[in-house]
């Protein structure tokens, strides 16, 4: 027990690299995608540079994102504004009409007259009351469509410029007197009808989601297929309009495939050989011409943790948002490597931390050449 104490003691060095090595292993695994990833690399406007290709199996051509929110504007236009109706508030708008006439109109105005103004009176009620007087007022187009519900059942159709709001009383009360040369007793009626007159429209928001949110859902995301083995690009075809629709479809569904458990497994295992190969590199490269830095675990602990960072920092650009990928200071990473140790060693550390990254970022070959490239100039 004594001398494999003494061993660990020993080699407690060896054995923290060791530790370090799977660590960095699996972190960096652990970050990189792991459905299937489109073999392709292609962009927009670019001619295509690989040779003819042809669907590998059925797929649907998905629409862009300006189809889809174009279509959920044209439907948003063109939806329906349901309100509710109390039904029982004209019966006592008429009820107190009745009441309040003879206070507001006095009796000295002759029958003839007098008759003539209820029957007007009532027809400023029906007028007011043909599709509602709203209880507020609302910031809709006069063109949207209306529909009233009286309960659950719809009671009519119309649009949004018919209902009365509630400032415009006074015109509509107006134009009838007008109508019937009635014009001098527009201060009677509107002292009249403000008193009694209470809105029965109001706007039902949920409602109206609702059908909106099952009109969304009812949104084809796609349009038109490709069948197998039809023939999608051929080889320096410039790559434009729907080809690169059928391309970006095609790799969407290809790394959308569901993969089972054999497939992944593969796939984690490829991906830990191929990082614990580029950080063994790394270290066989420390131990044959960086001894002191490699007997150091404190400086070695420091690359490792840069070369992470780095890999780290720009899976979060990518999940966010790949345009921005060319944001993120990968070539610091060197001029830190040179500062803290020398050129030749942040050259080295550079290099595999881009073929690394070759596995996280669209356009993998344009990405290593582009950051290579900068460094040598």
């Amino acid at each position: 027990m004594k001398d494999f104490i003494n061993k660990l003691y020993k080699n407690h060095s060896l054995i923290y690299k060791g530790l370090l090595f799977i660590c960095t292993t699996f972190l960096i695994v652990y970050l990189f995608p792991k459905s299937g990833k489109f073999k392709y690399d292609f962009e927009k406007g670019k001619p295509w540079q690989s040779e003819n290709l042809q669907a590998p199996f059925d797929f649907a051509i998905k629409k862009t994102d300006a189809e889809i929110t174009s279509e959920k504007k044209e439907l948003d236009d063109n939806s329906v504004l349901y309100f509710d109706i109390d039904s029982a508030i004209e019966n006592k708008v008429r009820a107190s009409f009745v009441a309040e006439f003879k206070n507001v109109f006095s009796d000295s105005i002759p029958k003839r007259i007098s008759d003539t103004l209820y029957k007007v009176g009532e027809s400023i009620i029906s007028e007011l009351y043909a599709f509602g007087v709203l209880s507020e007022n609302y910031d809709f187009s006069k063109d949207k469509t209306i529909a009233i519900l009286d309960g659950r059942e719809k009671k009519q159709d119309g649009y949004f410029s018919n209902l009365i709001k509630q400032d415009e009383l006074s015109s509509v009360i107006d134009e009838i007197l007008v109508k019937n040369n009635l014009a001098e007793y527009k201060e009677n009626f509107i002292a009249l009808f403000f008193d009694i007159v209470e809105p029965n429209i109001i706007f039902n928001k949920s409602f109206t989601d609702k059908v909106l949110q099952d009109e969304f859902a009812k949104i084809s995301y796609t349009r038109g297929s490709v069948a197998k083995e039809t023939l999608i690009v051929s080889k320096g075809e410039v790559i434009e309009g729907d080809k690169y629709q059928i391309l970006k479809s095609l790799q969407s569904e290809y790394e959308s495939q569901v993969w089972n458990e054999a497939n992944y497994n593969w796939v984690l295992f490829a991906y830990t050989l191929l990082v614990a190969l580029a950080l063994l590199m790394l270290l066989l490269f420390l131990r044959k011409y960086r001894v002191s830095v490699f007997e150091n675990n404190t400086k070695v602990t420091f690359i490792f943790f840069n070369i992470s960072l780095m890999i780290f920092i720009t899976t979060l650009v990518v999940n966010y948002d790949s345009k921005y990928i060319y944001i993120v200071p990968i070539c610091i990473l060197p001029l830190v490597f040179k500062a803290f140790f020398d050129a030749r060693l942040g050259l080295f550390a550079h290099v595999l931390t881009v073929l690394l990254l070759g596995f996280v970022v669209p356009n993998s070959y344009e990405y290593m050449f582009l950051h290579n490239s900068v460094l040598n100039d």
